[in-house]
């Protein structure tokens, strides 16, 4: 039986794009896609979703902006956003705790002051959920049912 929520997922990477649809498709949720920050906000603009599904490091507007400008623009600031990160393996600093891998040379150094940068940044915000990648199919649909009901 479909369902009538919208989810509308944010995200740069092929992967996680094809891996969201294929979970959604198989519980029946509508979903849409957008690569990129400024896409995503034309969209929901033109077709309010229900839930975004949204990653944080992405090109042309970060996740971070798009949370910022949806929850300045009385339309959309009471759409469900769920941030879906991969920024912990990236940086190697855990978003949730803030806790960092060992550091082996001068690029982790780098790598982990902006991992402890964007880590402040997402302290900042309060999203309705907050999934680390990869994330698994259940904890998806989970996270999504909670929401969305």
């Amino acid at each position: 039986m479909p369902n009538a929520h919208r989810i509308l997922i944010v995200d740069d990477s092929d992967e996680i794009i094809a891996y969201f649809t294929e979970v959604l498709e198989e519980h029946g949720y509508e979903y849409s896609v957008a690569q990129d920050g400024k896409t995503a906000i034309e969209s929901m603009r033109s077709n309010r979703p229900d839930l975004v599904l949204l990653d944080v490091m992405m090109p042309r507007k970060s996740g971070i902006a798009v949370f910022n400008k949806m929850k300045k623009d009385p339309e959309l600031a009471g759409v469900p956003i769920v941030i879906v990160t991969g920024a912990s393996k990236a940086t190697g600093v855990e978003m949730t705790t803030g806790a960092e891998d060992p550091k082996e040379n001068y690029q982790d150094d780098m790598t982990r002051e902006f991992g402890q940068q964007l880590r402040e940044q997402l302290e900042n915000l309060t999203p309705d959920g907050f999934l680390e990648k990869p994330v698994e199919p259940e904890q998806l649909i989970a996270k999504i049912r909670s929401l969305l009901g």
